[in-house]
């Protein structure tokens, strides 16, 4: 302990000081001065010490005694002591350690002293044991004081412990308290029969027995009495007491598996004295009852003298009346009623005194709205027998004040992609199972992986997987997963020995279904609606209940609360609710498709991350209220919709996802040669729409496709936001096609439409794409006042996305003029709104040119690392004209680091991913990386040939025309441009060139 000091006053006294034994303090009286001033927090004058020291020598000469015991021990211990003239005191703000302040702590304390050994090991004996002063008559009559006060205080501890032992099930740790505590009092009866409890309860009642004998014969050894009535009475009950404890549980059938958690923390409760009522709670088929067994079982096994009158199972399954829960009981007890008093009466009085787990199975059967005598059965077990414990399995809650519920869910499913699925419990149920009937069943990875998906989809329910792996003699692991989908009637077995309630999972439902009033049953067949999660207050508009309802199934365990406040109802109790709607004119379809369509317009744009999450977290329901009024072809609802929705998909980057809900609604609607006016807006509309999706993730001809399909019905409309808007989105294609006069028409004729009718946000689109154009044809002060004019539109109509990304714009302009630092100031800070807002194209478009700049400042591995980063941002949401940008990049670096064949893998996907898409600019752009990669291949009439074929085609933007035209300069050849069609060249390349080799 270092140079603390350590002072041992309990037991024999004992001083050490960095370890070792401090000698040479002078004499026991120096010692007994130490005890007296360390024991006390006071300083004391020295007549005072002279006279507690000597009191037999006149003053003058005790004062001298004391001036010499002090010396000695200041050289000792000095910093432990505080002298001055007048007084002396021991200085507790010093590095000490104290045995009785510590017992005074631990006895203060219980919660420090809970499970702790330290209060065994302090008391080594009474205070200041065999330490004597003889004629100190002061000193004596203050340590025979203490030695009494430190004793009762250990006793007191001592018995707490025991008693607190006793109480939590650590009876083996209670015996130690007990054997300590008669050996400082071996008269007394409270501790011989604490331990005489403790040994029964450790399942040792002959050494119980044998501990009264040998209190029995102290008390007449030492006081010639016979033990007190309570400990006679002690001894008579566990004569009585059947060994081990009787139960009635029944056997295992198979190994219990998984839900180790649960079944700790379910046997923590039932041993505590806190728990009296402990109900294990959930829908059928969850396990409930395996686990209250297993449970049940596990005390008997860890704790078998916990309860001493046993531990008693009640099956209830079968219970249809409440009289008769009494004799189910007493049936379970092995009572027999005798007399007139009724059973009721009898039965409790039966269980005043016993010390007993009862597990009533299935309690749900009895607890109805009409009738509550079931929970106050179960009240007055509790309130007249104060040591029986209850546990309890029941679909619902019991409601009682002194009820703890520990709601069950299914059992453990692995991860997405798990190594080894059969490690988590629902797998190694189904396994176990499966084996149990195919004793070769070892399934293989395409087995495993249905297995997996099947468990999930009944959500770990053990009854359903077991059902489930009670097929797999007569078909495969897939065929089971897909029949289960399609159907609650497959899931069933024939087994003769299993109750009819539990033969399939359509029993296991109806059951619960008949325990529901008709107000709930129709309340629970409306949620069936949600193909999700959903709010109380969805639930309320589609129900038309209050909450208390939904409270109600809360309670039954047909409806979940989930983390985030959302409700949720088990897939395949909602195919069996479904089943239960009656909703011939499509009400309750019409009341959700309303209520969510009304939601999603209260999401104003869509784009910012409060309403992005809103919508994620209802997009199931909003994708069901879209698809019913597509299919009823209800234009004003689908109208108010498509803009939230596009502005959603495209701001968290969900492109097809978009592409594919909009494809949806126009699969219903239907494509027809004449429209009427709201058919042809509705579907100009989502034409438009769709292109853009298409064309954000390089889809240009799908999106040229969408486009072409649009124009019939835009012919049909006086719309001049609508016709800005198709304008806008023909540019884009005609852009990435390298026809940069017809897109510029085109945008400009946009622009002028939105003007004119002060459509700002169309205003500062077309602003922006003009300046991409512009920039194109290397008019950089002319695209650069575009993109000013876009910012400031944008920041008008406080749209940070537009900001971001006119400000990128301006950052790729100021690379291709050769403004890097500017560049690098742009892309920080579309960076940051890009990260502010959780816009993932963005940001992955942002580390692409970001990247390419890098390129061009030399920082090879910079360029690398955010091209690779852009690169996998691009396929995580499927963009694969982006992915081409980051692999053309790539392919730049690794030629500038000398990894040509990485440079020609980068190049064969980059190319072939550009021409896929249709972006004309990318291709060429590729092409002058190709020509680059040729030239450090030491094939320069390919790269000359590819440069000339660059620079003589028109869709060559001016950025990539100045690269073409520096690797010209460097050529020490020229040829003239090869007579090829652009698609017929890069199929060479992609053939020949580059080729793997």
């Amino acid at each position: 302990m270092g140079d603390k000091l350590i002072i041992r006053l309990l037991g024999a006294i004992e001083i050490e000081l960095a370890g070792e034994p401090v000698t040479g303090l002078g004499t026991r009286k120096a010692e007994a001065l130490l005890a007296y001033l360390v024991s006390h927090k006071r300083p004391f004058s020295r007549e005072q010490l002279a006279d507690l020291l000597w009191d037999d020598r006149p003053q003058k000469q005790a004062l001298a005694n004391l001036r010499s015991l002090l010396s000695g021990m200041r050289r000792k211990i000095q910093p432990w002591l505080i002298v001055t003239r007048q007084t002396v005191a021991f200085n507790h703000e010093s590095s000490y350690w104290l045995d009785t302040a510590e017992l005074e702590k631990l006895a203060r304390d219980d919660a420090a002293a809970a499970g702790s050994s330290t209060l065994l090991t302090l008391y080594r004996g009474d205070f200041l044991e065999s330490f004597h002063l003889r004629d100190c008559w002061g000193f004596e009559e203050w340590a025979t004081l203490e030695r009494e006060r430190w004793q009762r205080l250990a006793v007191n501890a001592l018995h707490r412990r025991a008693k607190d032992c006793l109480r939590s099930g650590r009876y083996q740790q209670g015996l130690q308290y007990t054997d300590k505590l008669l050996k400082l009092d071996d008269l007394s009866e409270q501790a011989h029969r604490l331990k005489m409890e403790l040994l029964a309860r450790n399942g040792r009642r002959n050494a119980a027995l044998q501990q009264y004998a040998a209190c029995r014969r102290i008390l007449a050894d030492e006081l010639g009495v016979e033990p007190a009535p309570a400990t006679q009475s002690l001894r008579q009950r566990l004569l009585n007491l059947s060994f081990p404890p009787p139960h009635n549980l029944p056997p295992d059938p198979t190994p219990f598996l998984g839900r180790a958690a649960a079944l700790d923390e379910i046997s923590r409760k039932l041993l505590s004295p806190d728990t009296r009522l402990l109900t294990i709670a959930g829908p059928g088929g969850i396990g409930k009852t395996r686990l209250a067994l297993q449970a049940a079982q596990h005390i008997i096994q860890e704790q078998p003298g916990h309860f001493l009158d046993g531990v008693f199972f009640v099956p209830l399954a079968s219970a249809t009346m409440t009289n008769r829960l009494p004799f189910r009981l007493a049936e379970a007890l092995g009572f027999a009623f005798q007399g007139a008093e009724s059973p009721h009466r009898q039965i409790l009085a039966h269980l005043h005194a016993k010390e007993m787990l009862l597990l009533f199975d299935n309690l749900e059967q009895l607890l109805t709205p009409r009738d509550d005598n079931a929970a106050a059965f179960l009240a007055d077990i509790l309130h007249n027998a104060p040591a029986v414990t209850l546990l309890a399995t029941s679909r619902e809650r019991l409601n009682l004040y002194e009820e703890t519920v520990y709601a069950v869910a299914g059992l453990a499913l692995p991860p997405d992609e798990s190594p080894q699925p059969e490690q988590h419990s629902a797998i190694a149920l189904f396994l176990q199972r499966a084996q149990q009937i195919r004793q070769d069943f070892a399934p293989s990875p395409e087995e495993m992986t249905a297995i997996v998906r099947l468990c999930r989809l009944l959500d770990g329910m053990p009854l359903a997987i077991e059902l489930a792996a009670g097929w797999s003699l007569q078909r495969s692991c897939r065929e089971i997963a897909d029949e289960t989908a399609a159907s609650l009637d497959f899931l069933r077995t024939t087994y003769r020995n299993v109750p009819a309630r539990q033969r399939s999972l359509r029993a296991v439902f109806d059951h619960s279904w008949t325990l529901l009033s008709p107000d709930l049953q129709t309340f629970f067949a409306r949620l069936s609606i949600f193909p999700d999660t959903f709010t109380a207050d969805a639930a309320a508009a589609m129900a038309g209940a209050a909450t208390d309802n939904l409270a109600a199934l809360l309670e039954k365990f047909l409806v979940q609360r989930k983390v985030n406040g959302r409700y949720h109802i088990h897939p395949l109790l909602q195919q069996f609710a479904a089943e239960k709607l009656d909703d011939p004119s499509g009400a309750v379809s019409r009341q959700h498709a309303e209520f969510y369509l009304t939601f999603l317009a209260g999401q104003d744009s869509g784009e910012s991350v409060a309403e992005r999450a809103a919508i994620r977290a209802e997009l199931p329901n909003v994708e069901m209220a879209w698809e019913w009024a597509a299919r009823r072809r209800d234009y004003a609802a689908l109208d108010r919709a498509i803009p939230t929705l596009h502005n959603f998909f495209s701001a968290q980057s969900w492109f097809q996802a978009g592409i594919d809900l909009f494809q949806t609604a126009l699969d219903y609607i239907g494509e027809t040669a004449v429209a009427d006016a709201a058919q042809a807006q509705t579907m100009c509309t989502l034409l438009g729409r769709k292109a853009r999706l298409h064309s954000h993730i390089g889809q240009l001809p799908e999106a040229r496709a969408a486009l072409t399909a649009a124009m019939p019905y835009l012919h049909r409309l006086d719309d001049a936001d609508q016709r800005s808007t198709i304008f806008s989105y023909m540019a884009i294609t005609h852009f990435y096609a390298g026809d940069y006069a017809q897109a510029i028409e085109l945008a400009q004729e946009s622009l002028r439409l939105a003007r004119q009718t002060d459509n700002l946000d169309g205003v500062s689109f077309a602003c922006n794409f003009l300046g991409s154009c512009a920039k194109a044809q290397g008019e950089y002060e002319q695209s650069r006042a575009w993109f000013a004019q876009a910012v400031a539109a944008y920041r008008q109509l406080e749209d940070a996305i537009g900001e971001a990304m006119a400000l990128h714009n301006l950052g790729n302009l100021a690379q291709a003029m050769g403004e890097y630092e500017q560049a690098q100031a742009y892309y920080r800070r579309c960076g940051d709104l890009f990260q502010q807002h959780n816009h993932l194209h963005g940001a992955a478009t942002t580390s692409a040119n970001a990247g390419r700049l890098a390129l061009q400042m030399a920082d090879y591995a910079a360029a690398e690392k955010l091209l690779v980063e852009a690169l996998q941002l691009k396929e995580q949401i499927n963009d694969e004209r982006g992915m081409a940008v980051a692999l053309v990049g790539l392919a730049a670096v690794a030629i500038e680091t000398g990894e040509l064949a990485q440079a020609q893998d980068y190049l064969a996907r980059g190319l072939a991913l550009a021409q896929k898409s249709g972006d004309v600019k990318l291709v060429l752009e590729g092409m002058v990386g190709t020509a680059v990669y040729t030239h450090h291949r030491h094939q320069p009439e390919t790269a000359a040939a590819l440069i000339a074929f660059v620079l003589n085609h028109p869709a060559t933007a001016q950025e990539v025309r100045q690269q073409a035209e520096k690797l010209a300069a460097d050529l020490e050849q020229t040829a003239a441009s090869p007579p090829q069609d652009l698609d017929d060249l890069v199929t060479t390349l992609l053939d020949g060139l580059l080729a793997s080799e």
